[in-house]
C-alpha cells in the first residue's frame, strides 16, 4: 500500500469515527431533551439549550479566524432555514416527550427518502424509477414504525413524521446556502432563530430555573453544538460514500440510551420498519453516489 493510500485510509477512518461519535453525542442530547420535557415547556427548553449551543459555535468561528470569517450573503435563505428549524424543533420536542428515543430516531431516518421525493420539484434533480421505488418502500417502512391505527399514540408519531419532512426543506435550504454562505454562519443564524423562537413562547408561561436545571441546559446545549461539529468534521475527513452509512449507528445509541435512561425497549414493528427505512436510504445514497461518479 502506498503512503498516499494509507493517508486516505486514515482520513476515512477519522471520518467514520467522527460520525459514530456525533451519533452518540446527539442521541444523548435527545435523551437529555426528553428528560427536560417532563420539567419545562418546549419553548423554554429550546431557548436555554440554544444559548449554550453558541459556545461550541463560537469556538468553531474563532478557529476559522473570528467574526470576520463569517460569510452571510443569502439572508432570505438563512431566515427561511431558521424558521423551518424553529418549527421542526418544536415538533420534535413535543413528539419526543411521548415517544421512545429509538422510535423517534428511526422515524427521522426517513429524511433522505423524503428529500429524494422532493428533489425533482425543489432542486431540479432527476430521480429514476429505481430511487422512486426505494422511496415507496421506505415510506412503507415509515408507516410500519408510526403504526397508524395501532395501540401507540398516533399524534406524537405524526409530529415526528412532520418534523422529518421539514428536515428535508431545511436540507434543501442548506444546499442553496452552501453556494454562497459558510457552515459557521448557517449554524449561527439557525441557532439564533431557534433561540428567538423559544423566547417568543415565554408569554405562555415558563417555570423557574434552579442550578440543576441550568446545568442540564448547559450540558445539553454544549453537547448539541459539539455533536454538530463532529457531524461536519466527519464529511471533511471522509468521502460521503464511505462515511454516510455509519449515520445509522445513531439508532444503536438511541436504543441504548432509551433503555438505560427510560427503560424503553423498541417493539418489533419499529425494528422491522427501521430496517426497511435504513435499507431504502442506503440504496438511494449509493444510487446517487453512482450517478455522480
Amino acid at each position: 500500500m502506498s503512503i498516499r493510500a494509507a493517508i486516505l485510509s486514515s482520513d476515512q477512518m477519522k471520518g467514520i469515527f467522527c460520525l459514530i461519535l456525533a451519533g452518540a453525542i446527539l442521541a444523548f442530547t435527545d435523551g437529555l431533551s426528553k428528560h427536560l420535557t417532563g420539567l419545562f415547556p418546549p419553548g423554554q427548553i429550546l431557548f436555554f439549550r440554544s444559548i449554550f449551543v453558541f459556545i461550541p459555535i463560537g469556538v468553531m468561528i474563532w478557529r476559522k479566524g473570528g467574526v470576520r470569517s463569517l460569510r452571510i450573503v443569502n439572508r432570505k435563505a438563512q431566515l427561511a432555514r431558521g424558521l423551518v428549524a424553529v418549527v421542526t424543533s418544536f415538533m420534535f420536542i413535543l413528539a419526543i416527550r411521548h415517544m421512545p428515543l429509538a422510535d423517534i430516531t428511526a422515524v427521522m431516518f426517513a429524511s433522505p427518502i423524503f428529500l429524494t421525493a422532493l428533489a425533482p420539484y425543489f432542486l431540479g434533480e432527476k430521480v429514476g424509477w429505481r430511487r422512486w421505488t426505494a422511496v415507496a418502500v421506505g415510506f412503507c417502512g415509515t408507516l410500519l414504525m408510526i403504526r397508524p391505527g395501532g395501540d401507540a399514540l398516533l399524534w406524537p408519531s405524526l409530529l415526528a413524521l412532520g418534523a422529518t419532512v421539514l428536515l428535508c426543506f431545511r436540507d434543501i435550504a442548506t444546499r442553496h446556502l452552501s453556494r454562497t454562505d459558510d457552515a459557521n454562519s448557517i449554524m449561527l443564524c439557525t441557532t439564533a432563530c431557534v433561540m428567538l423562537g423559544g423566547l417568543s413562547s415565554a408569554i405562555l408561561g415558563w417555570r423557574t430555573l434552579n442550578l440543576e436545571a441550568l446545568g442540564l441546559f448547559m450540558l445539553t446545549g454544549i453537547l448539541q453544538g459539539t455533536g454538530q461539529y463532529f457531524l461536519v468534521a466527519a464529511f471533511i475527513f471522509g468521502e460521503a460514500v464511505v462515511v454516510a452509512p455509519f449515520r445509522y449507528f445513531a439508532l444503536i445509541w438511541a436504543t441504548l440510551y432509551g433503555y438505560l435512561l427510560f427503560g424503553d425497549v423498541p417493539g418489533s414493528d419499529t425494528l422491522i420498519g427501521a430496517a426497511v427505512v435504513i435499507g431504502s436510504g442506503l440504496f438511494i445514497f449509493y444510487r446517487e453516489a453512482g450517478r455522480q461518479r
